[in-house]
């Protein structure tokens, strides 16, 4: 009995001791892996205040129009895919960027999210909101995908999508600024004015329930003939999903024009009936400086088969004139 105790003993105290060590294993194992996910999680963390600071920096660059800055954050390979699916180089294209900060847009991102593919490639995806001189602001989505590079974060590819699309009265948010009293000026005070020529004025108002534009444009020749009155209507077009406008003229005439933005401008492509049957067509463009001033150019595109040169005026809000000439 004592040998079978002896024996069952020995036996037993194999599996004891092979536990024993195994645990003891176990544990440096786990500190290792530890002290490994410690420090992977500390590099991950400093990659990812890297690449929001690249990115801020960017975005920093774009506001000033810093052309060297703007290449200098792309891969020589890197690229751009518009929201249009237009294909363009990154380092070549921003490196064009000759815009002065004034007349740049304001650039905001929101809600950004950064993924990792690997340890040295990420994906930043969020939202860009561009806010104009003049009209309301523009949304879109980015995907923006960076690389280690060179000692640091580079830009190999950024991809654009556009926002949701404005319709009804919310399209036409960025003609707000039409709205109040304008006139024609002269951009040369010190001229003497031209015999017979003419004074135009545009008084712009919503209608009540700001789903159109109405504006009414004055156009004096001399006290002794009535003034030529042009009425227009600017508003959404659920057929065409467009925005649109429609003008009676107290003369006869008629037309309308299809509304599309260009920038900081908008586009009017306008087509028209003359009092005689004559049919025109031009693009009047509007560009709005953001405070009191908006450059208008009209260039005809046809009328009648004759050749008109391009009109360009300059419209001033009454209020800003008036204190112009004080």
């Amino acid at each position: 009995m004592s040998f079978l105790r002896a024996s069952c003993h020995i036996v037993d105290s194999v599996p004891v001791r092979w536990h024993r060590g195994s645990w003891v294993a176990s544990m440096v194992a786990t500190a290792a892996a530890s002290l490994v996910s410690l420090a992977t999680a500390a590099d991950r963390a400093a990659d990812e205040s890297a690449i929001r600071a690249a990115s801020q920096a960017y975005v920093a660059a774009l506001a000033k129009g810093d052309a060297q800055a703007l290449a200098a954050a792309w891969t020589p390979d890197g690229d751009i895919v518009d929201a249009a699916g237009n294909v363009l180089p990154g380092r070549a294209t921003m490196a064009l960027e000759k815009e002065a900060a004034s007349e740049r847009p304001q650039i905001k991102i929101h809600e950004t999210k950064l993924r990792f593919l690997s340890a040295d490639a990420a994906i930043e995806d969020g939202v860009v909101e561009i806010v104009p001189r003049s009209g309301g602001p523009l949304t879109g989505r980015f995907s923006a995908t960076w690389v280690r590079q060179e000692g640091g974060w580079k830009l190999a590819a950024l991809r654009e999508a556009r926002g949701a699309e404005l319709t009804g009265p919310a399209a036409l948010a960025d003609l707000e600024w039409m709205v109040g009293e304008w006139k024609v000026i002269d951009e040369h005070p010190a001229a003497e004015h031209t015999a017979g020529e003419p004074v135009i004025e545009v008084s712009t108002r919503w209608n009540e329930t700001k789903t159109f534009l109405n504006r009414v444009m004055t156009i004096t020749h001399s006290k002794d003939a009535p003034p030529l009155r042009i009425t227009q209507r600017i508003g959404w077009d659920p057929l065409s999903r467009s925005i649109r406008s429609w003008v009676f003229g107290s003369d006869g005439s008629y037309g309308e024009a299809t509304w599309n933005r260009d920038g900081q401008s908008w586009v009017a492509e306008a087509r028209a009936v003359m009092p005689d049957g004559r049919q025109t067509s031009s693009l009047n463009i509007y560009s709005y400086d953001g405070k009191d001033r908006c450059a208008w150019r009209s260039v005809p595109t046809h009328i009648g088969g004759e050749h008109v040169p391009r009109v360009d005026l300059t419209m001033i809000r009454k209020e800003a004139a008036a204190v112009g000439q004080q």
